[in-house]
């Protein structure tokens, strides 16, 4: 049993394979030639869809002519080989709006999915303009959204700029203009009643006092912290004067006898005498403000 289970699923698969390679096979001899598609098989893949939004009013207007003439083979709807949709997005909504059940197609093929994306942005860019401002902002922001099949952006803002034909610098006006301006401003533009570059000059306006504000503020802290500080000499205390300050001697009339007695008994002169008492008070003695009787005696 487990063997006719094991060779039914490998059946299976080798059919399902057989199956792709065939499909395959056709889609590569059917690439680049006009064939019917029932229009159920075709689909819209986001990245695609996005690089121009549809027109409703266009839509219903390729709808209603295509209840009375059919669909126009003249125009086919070009697709890559898993019928995703490149080019036609409005003609594929306006034959379903007109309950077509058939249209014509044209494949094509490509290595990845950045080719595709770029082939199908050369098409739109050959048969449309960017003829308002708001319009380049909106469409610039539409592709750089844009991520390959490993999530990396599909092009640079110089490469988004080449396809659009306008300069990196206006692609760099638009981001920031997109990103600081008012809404007033992003009104107007959108309106069409200033340019880019003129909402781009009001926008300036707009946060310079700003910017200048922080400016001003950037430099004051750094005037604040390169301030030079002249260190202050801490004050002597009393303990850090000089010994001699420090023994400051008082005599009275009667310590002189005591004084030249306490000389004649060591056998030194007065002078002698006085000297060593100062040296033996500075060695042994903080601070004295008198020599007592017990000291000379």
């Amino acid at each position: 049993m487990n063997f006719i289970n094991t060779l039914m699923a490998k059946t299976k698969a080798t059919t399902a394979k057989a199956a792709e390679t065939i499909d395959n096979a056709a889609k590569s001899i059917l690439t680049d030639k006009v064939i019917m598609v029932s229009i159920e098989k075709l689909s819209f893949e986001k990245d695609f869809k996005a690089v121009f939004k549809q027109e409703e009013e266009k839509v219903n207007r390729i709808a209603d002519d295509m209840v009375i003439h059919d669909y126009d083979k003249s125009q086919p709807i070009i697709t890559n080989e898993k019928f995703e949709i490149l080019d036609g997005n409005s003609r594929y909504m306006a034959a379903r709006k007109a309950g077509i059940k058939k249209v014509p197609v044209v494949i094509k093929h490509f290595e990845n999915k950045k080719d595709a994306i770029l082939y199908e942005l050369n098409l739109q860019m050959n048969r449309r303009n960017i003829a308002s401002d708001d319009v380049l902002i909106e469409t610039y922001h539409t592709i750089a959204a844009m991520r390959d099949e490993k999530g990396n952006k599909l092009l640079t803002d110089v490469e988004i700029a080449q396809r659009l034909g306008v300069s990196p610098r206006q692609i760099s006006k638009a981001k920031e203009v997109d990103l600081k301006a008012s809404d007033e401003i992003k009104e107007s533009l959108s309106e069409g009643t200033i340019s880019l570059n003129q909402a781009y000059n009001q926008m300036k306006e707009e946060i310079k006092p700003a910017e200048e504000k922080a400016e001003v503020q950037g430099e004051m802290a750094t005037e604040k912290t390169s301030v030079e500080v002249t260190p202050v000499k801490p004050k002597k205390t009393p303990s850090e004067k000089p010994a001699m300050e420090k023994l400051n001697l008082k005599f009275k009339p009667e310590d002189f006898v005591l004084i030249q007695n306490a000389a004649d008994a060591a056998k030194l002169s007065v002078a002698e005498y006085v000297m060593n008492l100062v040296m033996s008070t500075v060695q042994t003695t903080p601070a004295a403000d008198s020599v007592s009787e017990k000291e000379t005696a």
